[in-house]
C-alpha cells in the first residue's frame, strides 16, 4: 500500500460486454490484457497497513482569506527534502500525508514532525496553514487551479462546478488482501460512514454565510458525478465490469474520477475512506484514524469467517444516503436509521456502542487511547459547533480563522521531544 498519488494515465483501448471485441461480420475474437485491465487489477496489501491524506488551507495571516500560496510552498518543501507533501486541485491548497503505516500510533508519529515542519516553511514565505473542511468566508472564483494537467482537465470539465471544491478533508487508505474482500469490507462498513461524517464534521460555513450544517463540505462534493455514497457491486468481476463500461463511455478516466466516500483503489490495494470532513484538532485526525482502522479490521476478520457476508446487503447502501444527510446537517446531534425497518435512535448512542465494540482491537493495535478521545462522553462537540460558536460569541471571523489555525498547531510536540 503506499498513499502517492494515483497514476491518471492508462491506455484507452475499446471493448465490448464480457471482455470481448467485435471483428468483422459480427465475429468475435478474445481481447489480451490490456494497460487498462492492468490499472483495475488488485495489487494485494501485506497487511490492514493505514495511510493518511491531510488536505489543508493556505491563508493569508493578515486577511485571513485563502491565498494561492502551493507552489512557492512545495517548492521550499522539495528544497528541504520533504517528499509527503503535494499539490492539490487549488492553489490555496496542499496535501500532506503519511507512508505505509502499521497503526495510527506509528503515523501520528510520522506526521506530527511532517506537520511542523511544513507548518514553519509556510511561515516562513508569508502564509498560516488551517484545518476544517471549508473556509468559512472565501469566494470560490477567487481561487487558482494548479497547473497540472489532471487538474486543469477537472476545470474543463467540471466549470463553475470546479470552485464548488474548495474544500477540504482527511482521507485514510486501509490495505486489503483482495479485491472481493475490499467491496466485502465496503459494503459492510457504509453503515458507519455516517458516524464517520459526524464525528469529523467541521465545515458549518460557506462563502460568509452559516449553512445551518455541521458539514457543508459533503453537501458540496455530492454535486459532483460519481460521489456519495459507493455504488453496490457483488463481486470485484462485478466492479471490474462497472469500470470497463464507465471508461469505454469516457465518463471517467482513472479510479481516481470516482468520487465515492469510500472507494477501493486497486494500483494501492487498498479502500480509501473519503467521507471525512478535515476535522479542527489532531486529536480527532487520529481518533477517527483509530476507529475507521478498527472498524476495517473487524470487517475483514467477519468476513473471513462468514465469506458468504462478502455479498452485502443493498439496503445499507440506500439507508447510508439519509444517514449521511442527516449526519451533514446535524453532525452528532444527528439520530441514526438503524434497519430497514425504520429503527432510529441517537448517533452518539450509536457510537459509543461501536467504540466499546472495537476496543480490543484497538488495545490490539495499540491504538485505544487515541480512539477514547472521540468518545461521546469526552468529546463535547464537534468542529463545527466549535466553530460555530465562536463566530455567533465574537462577530468577527478573526477568531474563527485563528482557531482553525492555532488548535492543531498547539497539539503539536515540542521539536526534539521524544
Amino acid at each position: 500500500m503506499t498513499t502517492d498519488t494515483v497514476p491518471t494515465t492508462v491506455a484507452t483501448g475499446k471493448v465490448g460486454p464480457g471482455n470481448v471485441a467485435t471483428g468483422q461480420a459480427g465475429t468475435v475474437r478474445p481481447v489480451t490484457a490490456t494497460a487498462d485491465e492492468d490499472s483495475i487489477r488488485f495489487q494485494p496489501s501485506a497487511g490492514p497497513t493505514i495511510g493518511l491524506e491531510l488536505e489543508l488551507q493556505i491563508v493569508d495571516p493578515e486577511t485571513g482569506d485563502l491565498v494561492p500560496g502551493s507552489v512557492r510552498i512545495l517548492k521550499a518543501c522539495k528544497e528541504e527534502g520533504l517528499s509527503n507533501v503535494t499539490a492539490e486541485l487549488m492553489q490555496s491548497m496542499i496535501e500532506v500525508k503519511t507512508g505505509i503505516c502499521q497503526n495510527v500510533a506509528e503515523a501520528k508519529k510520522e506526521l506530527d514532525p511532517l506537520l511542523r515542519r511544513v507548518r514553519n516553511i509556510a511561515q516562513s514565505l508569508g502564509y498560516q496553514l488551517a484545518f476544517g473542511g471549508t473556509h468559512p468566508f472565501a469566494r470560490g472564483l477567487s481561487n487558482t487551479v494548479f497547473p497540472a494537467e489532471r487538474y486543469e482537465r477537472i476545470q474543463e470539465r467540471l466549470a463553475w462546478l470546479t470552485y464548488q471544491r474548495v474544500v477540504f478533508g482527511l482521507h485514510v487508505h486501509v490495505g486489503m488482501p483482495s479485491g472481493d474482500v475490499a467491496l466485502g469490507v465496503i459494503s459492510s462498513l457504509v453503515s458507519y460512514l455516517p458516524h464517520l461524517l459526524a464525528v469529523s464534521a467541521c465545515s458549518p460555513f460557506w462563502r460568509g454565510e452559516d449553512t445551518g450544517l455541521a458539514s457543508c463540505r459533503s453537501v458540496l462534493y455530492r454535486m459532483l458525478p460519481h460521489s456519495g455514497v459507493p455504488s453496490y457491486f457483488h463481486s470485484w468481476k462485478d466492479f471490474r465490469s462497472y469500470y470497463r463500461v464507465m471508461k469505454d463511455t469516457r465518463a471517467i478516466q482513472s479510479s481516481k474520477d470516482l468520487y465515492w466516500d469510500i472507494r477501493p483503489c486497486p494500483g494501492f490495494g487498498t479502500i480509501e475512506f473519503r467521507v471525512c470532513d478535515m476535522p479542527l484538532s489532531l486529536s480527532t485526525v487520529y481518533g477517527v484514524t483509530a476507529l475507521i482502522h478498527c472498524l476495517a479490521i473487524s470487517a475483514e476478520r467477519l468476513l473471513k469467517e462468514r465469506p458468504q457476508l462478502r455479498r452485502g446487503d443493498i439496503r445499507k447502501h440506500w439507508i447510508a444516503v439519509e444517514n449521511l444527510w442527516l449526519a451533514a446537517r446535524y453532525g452528532l446531534d444527528a439520530v441514526n436509521i438503524r434497519t430497514p425497518s425504520g429503527k432510529r435512535r441517537l448517533l452518539t448512542q450509536d457510537l459509543a456502542e461501536v467504540i466499546d465494540r472495537v476496543k480490543p482491537i484497538a488495545e490490539e493495535t495499540g491504538d485505544y487511547a487515541l480512539l477514547r478521545k472521540i468518545s461521546p462522553e469526552r468529546m463535547n462537540d464537534t468542529g463545527a459547533a466549535h466553530l460555530r460558536q465562536l463566530y455567533r460569541d465574537s462577530g468577527e471571523w478573526r477568531s474563527v480563522i485563528q482557531a482553525m489555525t492555532q488548535t492543531w498547531a498547539k497539539e503539536l510536540p515540542v521539536a526534539g521531544a521524544v
